[in-house]
């Protein structure tokens, strides 16, 4: 164990230089062919008109279409790898090579841009216990409409259930390679229903009714009501007080069994300083599996960008899956550094200590590749 954590350190110093070098020659070197398609996707390509068409269709807006009911067709990829060693103290190991996300989706707009029908397929994702290997691909197939600027409504599956915070985020915008544990045993689904979903300068919220079950894997079997106010108290006051937010999260609903649960989250943004904690309390839960009995998580995460970059990241992280049985706890400490070689894709390093009640404390180390074109 000592020699393998001595090759990791010498291998993240080693890789720490190759990244800087690397970030001075991509800001020297205009013509990189990644810095292009990166410039293409986010709409800042020059001479645009000279883009071929079948590069058009993975830049920001998509291919645009003049005098059409269709107004634009835009296709996205997003991957993600993993190399993954986890071990214990009594010097277990094992070591895995993981792409969860292979995910290919396709956006169309219409009707003045008003109006977008999305289909999003993970063909990686698997997950046990599930008979329909067919709906539990699918993250997005929906339609929407724009009411205006503040206000839209969604109908079909979209983004995942917001019951959490830390759940409902998309996988490219996590700080850490896993999300906290309260995400991944109480939140991180997707569901079918029709959901209203606004944003305005002092409050964001979410609200829908849904099927209860997971990814269609069984409609119909029963419904539930989600959620979601995201408060901006501070909108029109300084820089130093404007980006801190305070929100909270309700999800009621049967399947098979009534269940429930809430979340409490806050988070504060200061310069190259970032801090979020959120607490989450369930009785009963119904996740990607259903939790018949009461179980709470809290999490708080520190970030400091380095540079524009680079990011060192600190989380600490608390779940109790049953909080009916004594010393149940399971803590876990994450420290990482994750680098952005271009607007559109991270190389993340992640450490995981995680330590439980009468088990052997645990060792995971992470390395993660994420990129959407």
């Amino acid at each position: 164990m000592k020699k393998f954590l001595f090759f990791m350190i010498c291998f993240v110093f080693i890789a720490n230089i190759g990244f800087a070098i690397d970030e001075v020659t991509l800001e020297t070197d205009e013509n990189n062919f990644f810095n292009k398609l990166s410039d293409i996707y986010y709409g800042k390509a020059e001479n645009y008109s000279e883009v071929s068409p079948a590069l058009k269709l993975f830049s920001q807006n998509g291919l645009e279409f003049d005098k059409s009911f269709i107004n634009s067709v835009k296709l996205t990829l997003f991957g993600e790898g993993n190399l993954i060693l986890n071990s214990t103290d009594k010097s277990t190991q094992n070591f895995l090579i993981d792409f969860p996300i292979i995910e290919p989706m396709i956006s169309s707009k219409f009707n003045e841009n008003k109006d977008e029908f999305m289909l999003d397929i993970n063909f990686a994702r698997h997950i046990q216990g599930y008979t329909n290997r067919f709906t539990e691909k699918i993250s997005r197939a929906y339609i929407s409409h724009n009411f205006n600027e503040n206000q839209k409504i969604l109908i079909g599956q979209g983004a995942r259930v917001p019951v959490n915070y830390e759940g409902s985020i998309p996988t490219m915008a996590l700080d850490l390679i896993m999300r906290a544990q309260l995400a991944r045993n109480l939140g991180n689904v997707s569901s079918a229903g029709i959901r209203n979903i606004a944003s305005y300068k002092y409050l964001d919220y979410d609200i829908g009714i849904y099927d209860s079950t997971r990814y269609m894997a069984d409609f119909g079997r029963g419904s539930e009501f989600t959620g979601y106010a995201m408060f901006k108290p501070f909108a029109d006051f300084n820089e130093k007080m404007n980006t801190f937010k305070l929100g909270a999260s309700y999800n009621i609903g049967e399947n098979n069994r009534s269940y429930h649960q809430y979340s409490v989250f806050s988070s504060y943004d200061y310069n190259k300083f970032h801090i979020k904690a959120e607490y989450a309390n369930a009785d009963r839960c119904n996740g990607i599996k259903f939790l018949n009995n009461q179980a709470e998580g809290f999490y708080t995460t520190i970030m400091y960008d380095i540079t524009p970059k680079f990011a060192l990241i600190g989380r600490y992280d608390f779940f109790n899956p049953n909080t009916n049985i004594h010393n149940n706890d399971i803590h876990e400490y994450t420290g990482g550094i994750t680098y952005k070689p271009f607007k559109n894709m991270k190389i993340m390093f992640n450490y995981v200590r995680s330590t439980q009640s009468n088990l052997p404390d645990s060792n995971k180390f992470l390395f993660a590749t994420k990129f959407i074109i």
